[in-house]
């Protein structure tokens, strides 16, 4: 009978493990726009957006959601893939500069810093 108590707990810790191998791939399997929509809301709770605000924050996250994809996707190498999601990164930062109001983008960069 302790036999088949530990296989089964065995089995069960296996499935356990899969189950969390498996959530952390779940996130780039998202459509980016179901990625951008979370983070603009994000963005939204940290900063209190307007409308038109978001609208454009919601495009420019879809376009860099679908750049990292295609970072992730391509066979390149380490350093070719760093630049590029620093390029991205570079692309996300100046187009919040543009977007958000003054006291809204600092509120977005000590958050940053808070990470």
């Amino acid at each position: 009978m302790k036999k088949y108590v530990s296989l089964l707990s065995f089995v069960a810790l296996f499935f356990i493990g899969m189950q969390s191998s498996n959530a952390q791939t779940t996130e780039r399997q998202q459509s980016p726009e179901a990625i951008a929509k979370q983070k603009t809301y994000q963005l939204h709770e940290l900063v209190n957006l307007t409308g038109e605000q978001q609208s454009a924050v919601f495009k420019v996250l879809v376009d860099a959601e679908q750049n990292m994809s295609e970072l992730v996707k391509k066979d390149t190498s380490d350093k070719f893939r760093q630049e590029g999601i620093k390029t991205v990164d570079k692309r996300i930062e100046d187009s919040y500069k543009q977007i958000l109001t003054p006291s809204q983008y600092k509120t977005y960069e000590e958050s940053l810093v808070k990470k």
